[in-house]
């Protein structure tokens, strides 16, 4: 499939746009280097490990913001550390109702889904 990449803004402390930032379908959340969540993003108290692809375990913070891609919006979690490569994972992927094509390669709009009994 190759990599995918989306245009994305994210809204928290103020507005911060990416014209090209990765999608990675294997990753659970998004994804960004510290400074850049501590200037845009609005800081929880919360902590978490996070693992990364190469095996090492880091401690995140975690951020929230507004996130718009493809004309959809919505709360999103950040998680953040030093160093860290800006990552859209799949939380942000469902929470706005996007899936990535994995014969196309690009982002669709699916629908929402609420199961409950």
């Amino acid at each position: 499939m190759g990599h995918v990449f989306v245009k994305a803004r994210f809204r928290g402390k103020d507005v911060i746009e990416f014209e090209q930032i990765l999608v990675d379908t294997g990753a659970l959340f998004t994804v960004m280097p510290l400074e850049i969540a501590e200037n845009h993003f609005i800081e929880t108290p919360f902590e978490a490990d996070l693992r990364l692809g190469d095996g090492r375990i880091v401690k995140a913070k975690v951020f929230v913001a507004e996130c718009e891609i493809e004309d959809r919006r919505g709360p999103v979690r950040i998680l953040a550390f030093k160093g860290a490569t800006p990552v859209i994972g799949v939380d942000t992927l469902e929470t706005l109702g996007l899936r990535v094509d994995p014969v196309t390669g690009r982002i669709e709009k699916t629908e929402y889904y609420m199961l409950y009994i």
